[in-house]
């Protein structure tokens, strides 16, 4: 049988993040793997079917595995490990089959796996219950574990994690977020262009009264910066679950100057050192920085978007964290400019082509 890489992808929501993760990987398989099968489970497969077209000559996409936890948790109420061993789903059997003849399963990374949504731990042991029907390779990259929900990973051939607390939960070393397999760095130019302000405030997976607070936040700063409503602009990660952020901030923002995830994934959006960001997102805040940005991450919800955010702080990204209580907002000009996430880019690109030789 050819090789069938099964990647399992929270993406296809969409959410910014997870999609930037999820075609980073697709298109280093296009290079390392061209020749093999591989098939993308998500819950949505027609929204990953349009955002991930062409990423990689042999990409399927399909819901078996979670199709599976609903049926655990919703429907018939037996184990996600029975229904993978045993069968007996008519109506997805046939998806199923694919998944167990799979010869490795990836969990891309991403910080899904935890307390905050406990169900997902579902994915994991349909992952081993794949291993004990096929004997498929295990592999998760890039997690973030926290807040702790008790997975371990127990029987994966590979695991790695995104920020320190991940680390000491499995005695392992600290990876780095797999969106760093797309992010090589070296960005140096285009400080001098004039000033522009990117903001988002998500009010989702934040803490109760936390989104007002943000808000309120992110308006001190660009009133307290003065730069030109022309020049700023509100960039949307998730669609809708932006949208109130902007609907809060509008007035404080270009005409034209909301950027729906629709055009950010279609036509891009051109990230560099001239940008100051405000945002809650914690991809912005990779990503944006890797390109040079410089900015303020907002976290709303502690124990998860402080570690996140912490997470890329400690690759040198130089943003300011707040919760927003902060009185006073930080002078454009002590605002440093990160540092180059080159070495981060080597690494997970080591892991990469170690998991996937022959590239």
């Amino acid at each position: 049988m050819n090789e069938r890489i099964y990647v399992i992808s929270i993406g296809a929501y969409p959410n910014y993040g997870d999609e930037f993760i999820t075609a980073a990987w697709l298109r280093f398989l296009a290079q390392a793997r061209p020749e093999a099968e591989v098939w993308l489970d998500t819950r949505y497969p027609g929204n990953a079917s349009a955002l991930f077209a062409g990423m990689h000559p042999h990409l399927h996409t399909t819901d078996a595995v979670f199709r599976a936890v609903e049926d655990s948790r919703h429907g018939s109420g037996r184990s996600v490990t029975q229904i993978v061993r045993e069968l007996g789903t008519p109506l997805y059997d046939l998806p199923l089959q694919v998944l167990r003849e799979a010869t490795t399963v990836h969990l891309l990374g991403g910080g899904f796996v935890n307390a905050v949504w406990p169900e997902n731990q579902l994915l994991v042991e349909a992952m081993r219950a794949v291993k004990s029907v096929g004997g498929a390779r295990l592999i998760a990259t890039g997690q973030g574990l926290l807040p702790d929900v008790g997975e371990r990973f127990t029987g994966f051939d590979h695991v790695s994690v995104r920020d320190r607390g991940s680390a000491f939960l499995l005695d392992c070393e600290v990876g780095v977020d797999d969106a760093l397999l797309a992010l090589p760095g070296g960005v140096s130019s285009g400080a001098d262009e004039p000033i522009e302000v990117v903001l988002c405030v998500q009010n989702d997976a934040q803490d109760d009264g936390v989104f007002e607070r943000l808000v309120a936040y992110a308006r001190r700063c660009v009133e307290t910066w003065q730069v030109p409503r022309e020049r700023v602009r509100y960039v949307e990660a998730i669609p809708g679950g932006d949208y109130a952020g902007y609907a809060a901030l509008h007035d404080l923002v270009a005409e034209d100057g909301f950027v729906p995830f629709s055009a950010l994934w279609r036509d891009g959006f051109s990230m560099g050192p001239h940008q100051v960001w405000v945002s809650s997102r914690f991809h912005h805040h990779l990503v944006a920085s890797a390109h040079g940005a410089r900015g303020v991450a907002l976290s709303g919800k502690k124990g998860y978007y402080d570690v996140k955010h912490n997470s890329v702080k400690a690759l040198g990204s130089g943003w300011v964290l707040t919760d927003g209580t902060d009185e006073t907002v930080p002078s454009l000009d002590l605002l440093p400019f990160p540092g180059d996430v080159a070495d981060a880019h080597r690494r997970k690109l080591a892991e990469a082509r170690s998991l996937y030789p022959g590239m």
